[in-house]
């Protein structure tokens, strides 16, 4: 059974959804044209920011199916891991599916749990930033999140770290110079460079690196749920069976029936972004007078620092932050990685 044939039975069952009766009438609500971008059957070779929905056998376990996506049973397996919607790179409406939560089970540190989840000071970027299993074609969040869920493997590999510094002096901006001064503020939760009159905080932004392929993207900010108190079954059910992306202004909705529901007017959607918006999305430093990038690869086995000979052993990498190599580890101090599980010595 396809999502259009629970759609439609949803509206057979459910009087207090009226206003919606098939696949054409949701066209109809929108001020945009849809159809080439939300169905299957016109979707082709589109790419991801061309189409508003997904068709493929994992769309299921994802939940961005189109509305005449077939169901797949591989759903069942693909969603033993909770997926959560990571931002990465320079558009600030794409993101990945990566591992963001420990399983239900997990019995560690507090500490490990909280920053796998989204609550991470960013003290230790090593431990903070994405990596991707190569072999098992599974990302997560950070080591964190590998670590409760004992993924730990040496197939890891991390993802790149852009860092950018917010209005930093032209006579300032060197790797060299930036190495030298960059320190932790535990206050601010923010990694910058302190001089003697003032502290220039950097903003970290995730890049995947090109040789990791597997990852599948997803959409930032979707509102894909209507409000609580929202007491009308049958539009409620609708709003959470599908994907077919509709804007309103900045907001962007799982489908009409989601923006519906939370107050939007449908004559005033459309399926597809301003131009405005997407320029100011795509350049998420658009009042920086002197921007300075670097990029940082974890996955190096050696000290890119000027005036260094330093080299890490075979399966350690090279900690540019804590100026260390360091080999597979657990996320806190006084934890020993024995057996694929940290233990407290």
């Amino acid at each position: 059974m396809t999502k259009l044939e629970k759609f439609g039975f949803i509206i057979l069952v459910s009087a207090s959804f009226s206003q919606a009766v098939d696949y054409r009438e949701l066209s109809r609500w929108t001020s945009g044209s849809c159809p080439p971008r939300d169905n299957c059957r016109l979707i082709g070779d589109k790419s991801f920011a061309e189409r508003n929905c997904e068709c493929d056998q994992f769309c299921s376990a994802f939940q961005d199916c189109c509305i005449d996506a077939p169901d797949s049973p591989l759903w069942r397996i693909f969603r033993s891991r909770s997926t959560t919607c990571m931002p990465y790179g320079n558009e600030s409406s794409v993101g990945a599916y990566v591992v963001g939560n420990c399983p239900a089970n997990y019995a560690g540190p507090k500490k490990v749990k909280d920053f796998c989840e989204g609550h991470d000071d960013f003290e230790d970027p090593f431990f903070s930033t994405p990596v991707t299993d190569v072999l098992a074609n599974v990302t997560f969040r950070n080591r964190y999140c590998v670590e409760c869920n004992r993924a730990v493997t040496p197939s890891l590999k991390s993802w790149f770290i852009s860092i950018k510094f917010e209005n930093l002096p032209t006579h300032y901006p060197s790797e060299e110079f930036v190495w030298k001064h960059l320190e932790f503020i535990p206050l601010l939760k923010k990694w910058g460079i302190r001089t003697s009159r003032r502290f220039y905080p950097s903003v970290f932004i995730f890049h995947k690196p090109d040789n990791i392929t597997s990852i599948r993207q997803c959409r930032l900010n979707l509102i894909s749920s209507c409000p609580p108190d929202f007491t009308r079954v049958g539009l409620k059910k609708t709003c959470e069976l599908y994907t077919s992306v509709v804007y309103s202004g900045e907001r962007a909705y799982r489908n009409i029936q989601c923006a519906v529901c939370n107050g939007e007017n449908p004559r005033h959607l459309s399926c597809t972004k301003s131009q405005k918006n997407n320029e100011i999305e795509n350049d998420p430093f658009p009042s920086l007078s002197h921007p300075f990038e670097m990029i940082v690869d974890f996955n190096l086995t050696k000290n890119a620092e000027e005036n260094t000979t330093e080299n890490c052993e075979t399966g350690s990498v090279m900690d540019y932050f804590l100026k260390k190599c360091r080999r597979i580890e657990c996320a806190l101090p006084n934890y020993t990685f024995n057996n694929g599980k940290c233990k407290k010595n």
